[in-house]
């Protein structure tokens, strides 16, 4: 079972990944939108990483409820909105519970995407960060008979995928919309997001098992 001391990993693992990339992000970003995304994002999630450490909430719920809120007061931008979002949505799946099943994990990534297509009012095929989500949930269903870190690696490949297929989409939302049929080619940053979200839940798992 997956409790608050693998949360807290979890979170850290997410730290970790996105003060990273924040170049990566930056100069993604700064094709189609004003560059900030980086930033953000590393703000967002180093403020949500710090939150879940110094609370002494064992409700996995109300924490990652909570970790959204305090995501959203650090990361002021739409994508940091739409995330937050996601993690208040997986907050209120999770109320009650302190533990999670292993299977409970497509729970993060199924309602992370709901919660984000919800508030962007965008659907997938869009070019935007559902593109490679649901892609990357759709996987893990289809490999949840297996270990977690092999339906995770199926699930990290697929929002991998979903980054590269998203690229020869048109931009329907954002800044990048604004190009039109010139968006096609141009890899939309909230897509690496996601991405890099699936790789945190990766990587932990993967740390558990050493």
């Amino acid at each position: 079972m997956l409790d608050k001391t693998f949360i807290e990993k979890l979170f850290t693992q997410w730290d970790v990944i996105f003060q990273a990339n924040i170049e990566t992000l930056t100069e993604l970003d700064s094709v189609g939108g004003d560059g900030d995304l980086g930033i953000v994002m590393g703000d967002g999630f180093k403020a949500a990483d710090q939150f879940v450490h110094d609370s002494m909430e064992t409700d996995l719920g109300k924490l990652f409820y909570q970790a959204g809120k305090c995501f959203n007061n650090a990361a002021s931008s739409s994508m940091g909105t739409l995330l937050s979002s996601g993690f208040m949505n997986i907050g209120k799946k999770l109320k009650g519970k302190t533990a999670l099943a292993n299977e409970e994990l497509l729970l993060l990534v199924r309602e992370m995407a709901a919660g984000v297509k919800q508030t962007g009012k965008a659907e997938e095929g869009e070019k935007t960060f559902l593109d490679a989500i649901y892609p990357a949930a759709r996987s893990i269903e289809d490999n949840l008979t297996s270990a977690p870190i092999d339906f995770l690696t199926a699930g990290y490949q697929a929002a991998c995928q979903g980054v590269d297929d998203a690229a020869k989409m048109e931009a329907k939302h954002g800044r990048l919309a604004f190009r039109k049929a010139d968006s096609i080619g141009i890899i939309d940053p909230g897509t690496v997001v996601a991405k890099l979200y699936i790789e945190g839940l990766l990587k932990t798992i993967a740390s558990e098992q050493q």
